[in-house]
């Protein structure tokens, strides 16, 4: 698969990602610290922007509402085909962003430095032997085709975006959807939703 590809297009979509999220959340003024913080702790918490060997990367929150919990998919792929892995990423119990929410509101005067060590992010970890469908999903990728939004694209008021970074082969790429009905989204959904039934097992290797 290839995607609009080059700083430009990376900076376009990161802005969209988060710009949308933004001007939904202008008027909730008492948010203005969790706004300002957010993009950092997403980041530190949910990265795409590295992985070892070629990797495909993806993380999706809500617009505006914030209320579902962030999550993030990564397949990592070596010379070494034993060696393919996938990572799964969420916030657990609350999103994110409510869970820096909730720790601001009770202690307004630490940072978000002093305040992210509560934060509850589960981090797992499994081979592709252990977990057949990271090499599966990886698979799948090839055939997916990014299609570009139009003026007639349904907009919801609060959609989530899914942003997702691929690099494959020496190209490097990345994207921004938020139509749910798109193979991107399709994708990253079923890539949680199979490296969620490997986390039950008691195979998983556990995050740092």
């Amino acid at each position: 698969m290839r995607i609009a590809a080059g700083g430009l297009a990376a900076l376009l979509a990161w802005v969209a990602f988060f710009g949308l999220s933004a001007r939904s959340q202008q008027p909730r003024a008492e948010n203005t610290w969790v706004d300002k913080v957010f993009i950092a702790a997403f980041d530190e918490f949910f990265p795409i922007a590295h992985g070892e060997g070629d990797f495909i990367a993806a993380r999706a929150h809500r617009s505006g509402l914030n209320d579902l919990p962030e999550f993030s998919v990564v397949i990592e792929h070596t010379e070494d085909p034993r060696a393919i892995r996938g990572i799964l990423r969420q916030a657990e119990g609350s999103s994110l962003y409510r869970q820096l929410a909730a720790l601001h509101a009770q202690d307004p005067d630490k940072t978000y430095d002093q305040l992210k060590r509560q934060l509850r992010v589960q981090d797992v970890r499994f081979t592709g032997a252990h977990c057949p469908p990271v090499a599966a999903q990886y698979k799948a990728f090839e055939n997916i085709t990014f299609v570009r939004p139009r003026g007639d694209d349904a907009e919801e008021e609060h959609p989530i975006m899914y942003q997702l970074h691929e690099s494959v082969g020496g190209g490097d790429s990345e994207v921004m959807e938020y139509v749910e009905s798109r193979a991107i989204p399709k994708w990253i959904n079923a890539t949680r939703r199979l490296f969620g039934a490997c986390a039950g097992s008691s195979l998983v290797e556990p995050g740092p």
